[in-house]
């Protein structure tokens, strides 16, 4: 197997020393620079073949607009972060199972009306205030209404966040 060049740029020199001594062990692992793959803070994140150690699951979107392709915990166990390594390298990406969930789309609240439903599919489609009234038959006022109490149950400012909250239109279908 080919071997694969690591930099470790972390904080925590704890961390650092586990890691180091954990990849010492692989065949296919070895500190180097320039590095096939940068293990980093969340704060010096950016790109392509970096695992980023995050202290929490808070900055897990950011990071993947960004590009990073391997996220993990910094309480993960270390040889998450060395299979982080490997597949990142190899695969292209890796995320913690215990990150997941941060990334997936919660399902909509079980109160909604059939009217929040039919309105929130449609603002998942893209249709403006007035398309969804004349549509559903009832005032703009009335669609506002709706939408605001959307944003109140799922917990958005507006309805550009609820509508990337839901991931994909499907999930609001009667």
């Amino acid at each position: 197997m080919r071997q694969i060049h690591v930099v470790l740029s972390l904080r925590s020199t704890l961390l650092t020393e586990k890691v180091a001594t954990r990849l010492t062990a692989v065949p296919w692992a070895r500190p180097g620079a320039p590095a096939d793959v940068s293990v980093v803070d969340e704060t010096g994140a950016a790109g392509p073949r970096t695992v980023a150690v995050l202290s929490s699951p808070d900055a897990v979107e950011g990071l993947v607009r960004i590009g990073v392709t391997g996220l993990v915990l910094a309480d993960d166990p270390v040889e998450d972060v060395v299979r982080a390594i490997h597949d990142v390298h190899r695969f292209g990406g890796w995320i913690s199972p215990r990150l997941v969930p941060s990334l997936l789309p919660g399902p909509p609240p079980a109160s909604l009306t059939s009217r929040e439903r039919e309105t929130l599919r449609m603002l998942a489609e893209g249709w403006e205030n007035a398309e969804i009234a004349a549509a559903m038959f009832i005032t703009v006022s009335a669609v506002k209404y709706h939408v605001s109490n959307l944003l109140r149950k799922f917990g958005c400012r507006d309805r550009t966040q609820l509508v990337s909250r839901l991931g994909r239109p499907l999930l609001v279908r009667s």
